[in-house]
């Protein structure tokens, strides 16, 4: 009897969003998609507080009247990516590949 497959394969990884910094683009998330296209799996940048020379901002405006704000803690040392399947995390990682080796591995599993 021939091994059984895997349930998913390897997904299809494109560049989501991109964050414009005065160095070029800073990417914020990869979205996997299988083979129709369909988006699976997502690796999203932790994004901790911002550091402008001595100051550290933990609260972030989102619009010109500071009526809507982002407040980003530290991520945990070594795990600013997390890997989600739909709606859950599944994991985290320092770096993306091994966030989207985390993503991919909880779909076989699955």
């Amino acid at each position: 009897m021939p091994a059984s497959r895997p349930r998913w394969t390897r997904l299809h990884w494109m560049r989501g969003r991109v964050e414009e910094t005065e160095n070029g683009g800073r990417t914020l998330e990869w979205i996997g998609c299988d083979d129709a296209g369909a988006p699976i799996a997502r690796v999203v940048r932790v994004q901790g507080p911002l550091f402008s020379g001595w100051r550290c901002y933990r609260a972030v405006a989102l619009d010109s009247d500071a009526r809507i704000v982002e407040l980003r803690p530290p991520p945990p040392e070594g795990a600013g990516w997390l890997a989600c399947v739909g709606g859950q995390v599944v994991g985290r990682a320092a770096q993306p590949l091994a966030a989207v080796r985390t993503a991919e591995a909880a779909l076989t599993q699955g």
